[in-house]
């Protein structure tokens, strides 16, 4: 009986070690640095341009155009593979109600995708 159950165990246990994604530490604040996709979109941004993000670790955001909040919400990433260093999903940012496009390596974040000629916002992390 013991021999079952811990079999009984062991099976339970391999069974809840599903694929789930490992999440990125994005935690911090990150800096738009290249702006690209569709339509022959290629602006450079310097640093100290004032358009971020800073992601925390409760899940929530501040979004800041010209260093001045243009808002701010709950923020949840869903990764779906990884390929050359970069994890790619989706990212939902609540104050705009909308998922998009994410990709992830440590030190730069990309919003958005260039496959239906849309933008791709490129951020590099300036603070933890």
């Amino acid at each position: 009986m013991k021999k079952a159950l811990l079999l009984f165990a062991v099976i339970i246990a391999l069974a809840s070690c599903g694929k789930e994604s490992v999440q990125p530490n994005m935690f911090g604040t990150w800096e738009l640095r290249h702006v690209g996709g569709g339509w022959g979109i290629n602006i450079n941004h310097e640093a100290g341009n004032g358009d971020k993000y800073l992601f925390k670790s409760d899940s929530t955001y501040t979004r800041y155009k010209d260093n001045k909040v243009e808002g701010q919400g709950k923020y949840s990433v869903k990764i779906l593979s990884t390929e050359n260093g970069y994890q790619y999903g989706s990212i939902y940012l609540s104050h705009l109600n909308y998922t998009d496009a994410f990709a992830f390596k440590p030190g730069t974040v990309v919003i958005g995708t260039s496959a239906a000629d849309g933008p791709t916002y490129e951020y590099t992390r300036i603070s933890r």
